[in-house]
Parts: C-alpha cells; sequence; structure tokens
C-alpha cells in the first residue's frame, strides 16, 4: 500500500485526540473504518505507531518519530495547495480567507470585514474542532479565525499565529419547554442528574471533557445518550422531549424549547480571534479585532435569556458591593 495524505492526516488525528473513538468523531468516521487504516498504515510501515489502552492511545517510540515528519509533509502541502489556489485564473489575489467554529458571528464578521474600504471578497469556512483551525492558519489556508476553549484546556498559539481573547460567556443549557426545570429562571446542573444528553462531537480542545468535569463536580456523571454534529437534528432531539443539551448563549428559543442559565455558572466559554503574523492581518490586526468585537456583540444581541442572565449578574454585584 503506498502511503498517501489521507493517512498521515490519520494519524496526526489519532495523535491529536488522544483516541481513536475521538478521533473518528473528529474526522467524521467511524471508530472500527480508522482503526482498520490505521492498521493498514501499520502494516505498510512495519511498525506500531500508537500502544493501545482503555483510557485510549499514546505513540511509541516508532510513532513519536514519524508524527513530526508526517505533520511536516501535510504543512508543506498544504502550504503548496494555499499557494496554487491563493490565484485566481486571471491571475488576481485571492479572497481573505476566514474560518470560524460554526455560528453565525464568523459570517457577520466576514460582512463586517469585506464592507471596509478597501475589503474586497472575504471567503467563509468552518470546522468543529479549534485545532483545525489553528492548523490552517499554520499552513496558510487561512488569514484569521474565531476559535473558542474552555478553562484549563486553554488554546496555545502555535508559531507564526497570534490570538486575543474576545469575550468569556457562560454555558447555558437547552431544555425541552415542558422540563420542569423550565419553570425556573435558573437550573442547578445537580437536578439534571436523571436526565439523558445529546453532545456534539468531541472539539480537540476540551469538549465535551469540560462539561463533564462540571458535571462530576456537581455529584453525578451525564447520561450521555446521543452525540449528533448536526445542530438542526440536536435541535429536534430537545424539542421532542428526549435529551438535554449544554448549549451557548446564542441557542435559539422556539417550539418546544427553553434555555436557561447554569446556577453558579459551572461551564464557561471563552471566544478568541486568531490571524497569521505573516498573513493580511500580520502588521495591523486591529481591525480585525475591532470588527470582531462587533461581531461578537451583535451575536449576542439576539439572546433575551443571555440578557437577563447580564442583568442578574449585574444587579448581583452591585448588592454585593
Amino acid at each position: 500500500m503506498d502511503i498517501e495524505l489521507r493517512h498521515l492526516r490519520v494519524v496526526c488525528a489519532i495523535a491529536d485526540a488522544g483516541s481513536i473513538t475521538r478521533a473518528a468523531a473528529l474526522t467524521g468516521t467511524t471508530q472500527p473504518a480508522l482503526t482498520a487504516t490505521l492498521q493498514r498504515i501499520e502494516r505498510a510501515w512495519g511498525g506500531r505507531l500508537f500502544a493501545r489502552s482503555r483510557e485510549g492511545v499514546t505513540l511509541t517510540a516508532f510513532g513519536e518519530s514519524v508524527l513530526p515528519l508526517a505533520r511536516g509533509v501535510l504543512a508543506s502541502a498544504s502550504a503548496l495547495d494555499h499557494h496554487v489556489r491563493g490565484w485566481l485564473a486571471d491571475g488576481s489575489a485571492r479572497p481573505l480567507a476566514l474560518g470560524g467554529i460554526g455560528g453565525s458571528m464568523v459570517v457577520e464578521l466576514a460582512g463586517r470585514l469585506g464592507a471596509r474600504p478597501g475589503g474586497g471578497m472575504v471567503s467563509v469556512s468552518t470546522e468543529f474542532s479549534p485545532r483545525r483551525l489553528l492548523d490552517l492558519l499554520v499552513a496558510a489556508r487561512l488569514d484569521a479565525a474565531v476559535v473558542a476553549d474552555y478553562p484549563e484546556h486553554e488554546l496555545l498559539a502555535p508559531a507564526g499565529v497570534r490570538l486575543r481573547e474576545l469575550a468569556v460567556e457562560p454555558i447555558f443549557v437547552a431544555l425541552p419547554a415542558a422540563h420542569p426545570a423550565a419553570a425556573a429562571d435558573e437550573v442547578r446542573l445537580a437536578d439534571l442528574a436523571g436526565d439523558e444528553w445529546v453532545l456534539g462531537p468531541p472539539d480537540g480542545v476540551g469538549w465535551p471533557e469540560c462539561f463533564e468535569e462540571a458535571c462530576e463536580r456537581a455529584g453525578f456523571r451525564p447520561r450521555v445518550m446521543h452525540r449528533i454534529a448536526d445542530p438542526s437534528l440536536l435541535r429536534r432531539l430537545v424539542a421532542a422531549g428526549r435529551a438535554l443539551s449544554p448549549c451557548q448563549v446564542t441557542f435559539p428559543e422556539g417550539p418546544g424549547i427553553a434555555v436557561r442559565p447554569l446556577t453558579g455558572d459551572p461551564l464557561w466559554l471563552r471566544y478568541l480571534v486568531a490571524w497569521r503574523e505573516r498573513g493580511a492581518f500580520g502588521r495591523q490586526a486591529e481591525p480585525l479585532i475591532t470588527e470582531a468585537m462587533a461581531a461578537y456583540r451583535h451575536d449576542t444581541e439576539r439572546s433575551a435569556t443571555y440578557h437577563r442572565w447580564l442583568a442578574a449578574r449585574a444587579n448581583s454585584d452591585m448588592m454585593g458591593a
């Protein structure tokens, strides 16, 4: 078997995730299929890349020698692809490339950057994994990106990339409107110990680990019955009364769905904007940061639940003072 770029991506994905199951979720494949691919790679190279255990996988000495070279080949291939795609047929420069973790904020940011004097065209691409977005920045496939991380799971900027915090916000819970907890203004996480949950797939930088850790601090282990990447399907499960889901403050309420803050704010999310030091914003990042902040404010304005949470926290701070 000839080793191809897709095989190198498999090796890197497993190394980054620390688990074949998590890597399968991140790459949109199944655990058996990814295991079979890894076995074919190891047979082709004649050595084991990973040692398996109940906790996941760790690199063998052979794997540690291979991984940096695999990353280098992928980075070079990405740089070549970026160079080729960076020019249109008429020889003009490509559009500004903007990435994000999904949601409307990155679209709003693209519109604001494009509307600036001399802004030009802005292309948007989304990824579920913030780490994948940082890899695309390193490979010069993106000029800037909106990413996120969590307390005790903070992102580190790779070489050649800068990070700037945009905002820190709590994580809320989306629950069926008929759920008893929906009648309250806030919900104690411990009171949801007996419920079933639906989660998005692992993002490689702390989700859903931070949610599981918060549940353990609240005295229970969550019963995660579903893992769904499609937000519309996740909403259908919640609206049908089949599961609860932790969610961002901008998660829209609707028929059959209530969004509530968690008492004591046990879960937090941090938004950051990232850009390449040698890219379009390398010498002057302030326009990017200014527009990213404006896009974040615009995105959160539509959440009445979040504004009630802000007002309640402001009143609490005033009373504490």
